[in-house]
């Protein structure tokens, strides 16, 4: 079942949200670091507040799979106007992986965009967090540009 998250879900989605941001620190540790404390819980209780922000749940007892979209509007003098449905965190659960919650809830992401009248679901995600990026590639989506660095030691 996919649901919009409620404040009861914070305590869990701040889990699942540090869960995620250890998985990118491990794998790169360069960029990401593990902030302590409350950080997690007060993110997420910020995005309840944003008032701009949802977040989407898959859940039967309790979440144990998220996404933060948001809707954004591009006009500008040098594109031609368009809505887009932005991907902020999507994240399952590592024991909940590989049962179809991510699949279910990315096409709960694509009603939710259509029904909104956005033509694209984007998001970044790091080159080097491979499981991720094949997942996305299950899911239709294909690069739009690229971002590239050099390391400078």
């Amino acid at each position: 079942m996919i649901r919009r998250a409620v404040r009861e879900d914070i305590p869990r989605l701040a889990e699942l949200f540090r869960q995620l941001h250890a998985h990118h620190a491990a794998i790169k540790p360069e960029t990401f670091r593990m902030p302590d404390g409350e950080w997690f819980a007060e993110r997420i209780r910020g995005i309840f507040e944003d008032g701009e922000t949802v977040i989407l749940v898959s859940a039967d007892c309790e979440p144990n799979g998220y996404a933060v979209i948001k809707i954004i509007d591009v006009n500008t003098e040098d594109k031609y106007p368009r809505r887009m449905c932005y991907i902020d965190c999507f994240a399952v659960a590592e024991n909940a992986r590989r049962h179809g919650i991510g699949t279910a809830l990315f096409g709960e992401v694509k009603r939710f965009a259509r029904e909104n009248g956005c033509t694209s679901v984007q998001l970044g995600v790091t080159a080097c967090n491979t499981g991720a990026v094949e997942f996305y590639r299950r899911m239709g989506l294909v690069p739009r540009t690229l971002q590239l660095e050099v390391r400078i030691d």
